[in-house]
């Protein structure tokens, strides 16, 4: 393993953060201050391994601020995915595994270890807990992968229901939860990090509505194409990597910066998530966070915003609803979308506080 390269980090009171560097993407995000297997580390209530520092920095972030927020102490080893490093797959999974086993190495009594991607799937369930010590909690964003993954077999799920600690895994969704029943005994289940930004959005004239993120199969694209015409006075943009060319839609397939997304959703007038299913969506996440409008379908989008939210759409929503709501999003007050960003971050903060002091 190659020597990995002291970069600076700003982060809060209360947090350490450690990560093995990929030298040709610092400036994209990776938040790491010295080797996480080095000999130093304060203490700390929680221990964050995250083995993907490109792709979930922004989710690292939040929850370690989240933490800190609710008076834990908070320790990050963050690990570059090859995408993100340029390094091999192989090289990874050796550096996720010094990971942990650094936070097994420097864990108090009390600690828990949090990571927040199954690198090896469901077999995680029993390695991270192997390899970082007990308590070891691991995120599963996604049950049931939208590309083809390691370890969600219905022969590494069985021997990790049979091997693995109870209460091993956490989600963040009633879906995602339904999806692992009978298949990963008892679950955690707490909310998707959001801290409030206290910002105010500053919506364009005309407005945009937009969708951010990479494109993935689930996208609908039809309803995408039948909004077109229906909103004729809206700039409709698409921004991500690896999207098709929409019809009646502006898209830049192209990767951005933290900075721009942030940029993006708090110009936006609207943020849609026109997925036919998914279990959480970090882009959603944070427009709440913008007081930014998000626009999707009740059963996904409900446990972020509260069963009340006025922009939420039914499972088989065509596209006169989508615009329709879209026109109301638009034209909402801001006040409102005020209260539901500190409804939704006082219940994910007290849900996240109880369950790293139980």
């Amino acid at each position: 393993m190659s020597t990995p390269r002291t970069v600076a980090s700003v982060r809060p009171p209360g947090t350490a953060v450690y990560g093995l560097s990929a030298s040709n993407h610092q400036s994209e995000g990776n938040e790491g201050v010295t080797d996480p297997t080095g000999p130093s580390c304060p203490p700390a209530d929680v221990i964050i391994v995250n083995p993907l520092a490109g792709a979930l920095r922004h989710y690292t972030k939040r929850l370690q601020q989240m933490l800190v927020d609710s008076g834990s102490s908070v320790a990050v080893f963050s690990v570059p995915e090859p995408s993100f490093s340029g390094r091999s797959r192989l090289a990874w999974v050796r550096d996720y595994a010094s990971a942990l086993l650094r936070a097994r190495r420097v864990r108090r009594h009390g600690c828990r270890v949090l990571v927040t991607w199954p690198v090896l799937g469901h077999i995680d369930r029993v390695v991270a807990p192997l390899l970082a010590g007990r308590p070891t909690t691991i995120v599963m964003h996604d049950p049931l992968p939208l590309v083809r993954a390691v370890g969600y077999s219905s022969l590494s799920t069985r021997i990790a229901t049979l091997l693995a600690p109870k209460h091993s895994l956490l989600v963040h969704s009633e879906l995602a939860a339904e999806d692992l029943a009978g298949r990963a005994g008892p679950l955690v289940q707490l909310p998707h990090p959001i801290v409030n930004q206290a910002t105010a959005p500053a919506p364009s004239d005309p407005p945009f509505v937009r969708v951010l993120g990479q494109w993935k199969p689930d996208r609908d694209l039809a309803l995408l194409e039948s909004l077109a015409p229906l909103l004729p006075d809206t700039r409709l943009e698409i921004v991500g990597r690896g999207w098709p060319p929409v019809a009646g839609w502006a898209v830049r397939d192209e990767f951005v910066s933290e900075d721009e997304m942030d940029d993006l959703i708090n110009t936006s007038s609207a943020v849609l998530i026109p997925y036919r299913r998914y279990y959480q969506s970090g882009i959603a996440a944070r427009a709440i966070e913008a007081a930014v409008p998000v626009i999707g379908t009740a059963r996904e989008l409900s446990s972020m915003t509260g069963a009340s939210y006025p922009f939420l759409l039914e499972q088989d929503a065509g596209a006169s609803e989508w615009s329709g709501t879209i026109r109301s999003a638009i034209a909402s007050d801001t006040a409102l979308l005020e209260e539901v960003r500190a409804d939704a971050t006082a219940w994910a903060l007290n849900e996240w506080k109880t369950w790293a002091r139980s």
